[in-house]
């Protein structure tokens, strides 16, 4: 299994729970490992980067062999700003991190999963996608490309194979959530419809649902979790 994001917050917890559940797992951030456990490798790679992307990619193609699974788990989470006070910078590294960088790891994995006819792909959106929540303009608006763009590999992958599925996170209260602050959590926690955190073994169950043999015609799918949209 492949995960990007794996230095902190819904990424490393993936990394843990798949480790536990038996896999090799292959993770990346572009901060040193905060996880250091028997089958996990970490590499120091920004997503946004084409050719950090595709030497990692190549990397544990040598060395794995195969890739089963990708969750393509790296984001960014900030302030939330009001469209007409967000600066184009912040724009950009959203754009470059989640549609640049999404769309550079998909690519390159799934370069390896077409040449066994197999694999699982998940890509992580946001409840901000069908919530249309304030100050997310920025934030939602590439979250949405990842969608699309997730669906469109579906089609592109589904004779070889592969699915390609979506995960809409329920609100859990990693270190990025925690930073928003406590009015930003109580507004998005007011929309869910299930009103309460998610547990990092639920979004896990989610992905495992995807990733199991026996999903192989799932695909093109979006759940999004704790939410009625």
């Amino acid at each position: 299994m492949v995960i990007t994001g794996t230095s902190r917050g819904i990424g490393r917890g993936m990394a843990e729970y798949f480790l536990g559940k038996g896999y090799i797992v292959a993770g990346c951030s572009r901060s040193p490992a905060t996880l250091k456990r028997k089958g996990y490798y970490h590499t120091r790679v920004d997503v946004g980067e084409e050719a950090e992307v595709r030497e990692w990619i190549r990397k544990i193609k040598n060395d794995l062999k195969r890739i089963d699974v990708l969750v393509c788990n790296a984001g960014l989470v900030q302030s939330a700003l009001l469209m007409t006070v967000t600066p184009s910078e912040v724009l950009k590294k959203f754009i470059n991190t989640h549609i640049v960088g999404t769309y550079n790891v998909c690519r390159e994995a799934s370069k390896v999963m077409v040449s066994r006819k197999y694999g699982r792909i998940i890509t992580v959106s946001s409840l901000g996608v069908p919530l249309h929540l304030e100050g997310t303009s920025a934030y939602s608006a590439t979250k949405s490309a990842v969608i699309e763009m997730t669906k469109i590999l579906a089609k592109e992958l589904a004779p070889l194979g592969i699915t390609c599925n979506v995960l809409g996170p329920g609100l859990i209260m990693t270190e990025p959530a925690q930073a928003m602050g406590q009015e930003w959590f109580d507004r998005l926690l007011d929309k869910q419809t299930v009103k309460r955190t998610v547990s990092i073994e639920e979004i896990c169950n989610v992905v495992s649902f995807f990733a199991a043999p026996e999903s192989g015609c799932i695909t093109g799918q979006v759940i999004n979790m704790a939410l009625v949209a």
